[in-house]
């Protein structure tokens, strides 16, 4: 009998990849198994069965299941309303690098719903999102930018975040980008580029 650890031999070192790979292949199907059923109750309106697969799933530290967590509690959709639990969800979502997630908890920092008010935050959380191509997280930016709000007001940085989101066909951003060509701000003034947005 052994005493001590030994490291694995060349002889099981395959078999215990392949173990490893069944468990994770097993794991990762039941989790997008799960995932699919979750948002199939809550494209059905069925909030409670939706809440009960997402908090599942968030629990087990699944970023996609915790963002949608905190979409129901901003919502109140199967559960009370509320933007505290809805912030705890993003956070963790958003912390794992789920842009959507990032964008929210933006959201919420800029209103100061669930949390104290803080442009300095959104801005932080927007970035992040932005910078993994959210064009929501990139219209909010140049946003920011273009009104001088939890960063220094630069018309540059306005416009390069709105054509970012234009380019990805967000009506607004393509407003503002036109709005900018037309009156020269941050650019120089072209009728036909304003037009073009």
């Amino acid at each position: 009998m052994r005493t001590t650890w030994q490291p694995l031999s060349n002889e099981t070192k395959p078999l215990t990849f392949l173990l490893v790979l069944t468990v994770l292949f097993l794991f990762t199907s039941s989790c997008s198994d799960n995932i699919q059923n979750a948002h199939d109750a809550y494209n059905k309106k069925d909030y409670k069965e939706a809440h009960k697969l997402f908090l599942s799933l968030a629990t087990d530290g699944v970023a996609q299941a915790q963002n949608n967590l905190g979409w129901m509690y901003s919502k109140g959709q199967g559960v009370p309303q509320d933007n505290k639990e809805a912030v705890k969800w993003w956070r963790l979502a958003a912390e794992q690098g789920n842009a959507d997630a990032q964008h929210n908890l933006g959201w919420m920092y800029s209103k100061g719903q669930g949390v104290p008010q803080d442009n300095k935050e959104a801005v932080k959380w927007w970035r992040l999102a932005a910078e993994q191509g959210n064009a929501d997280a990139q219209h909010n930016l140049g946003w920011m930018y273009g009104k001088g709000q939890g960063v220094p007001q630069d018309d540059k940085e306005a416009i390069k975040w709105w054509r970012l989101a234009a380019e990805q066909g967000f009506s607004q951003a393509q407003n503002n980008l036109g709005v900018m060509y037309s009156k020269g701000q941050g650019v120089p003034q072209d009728d036909k580029e304003a037009t073009k947005w």
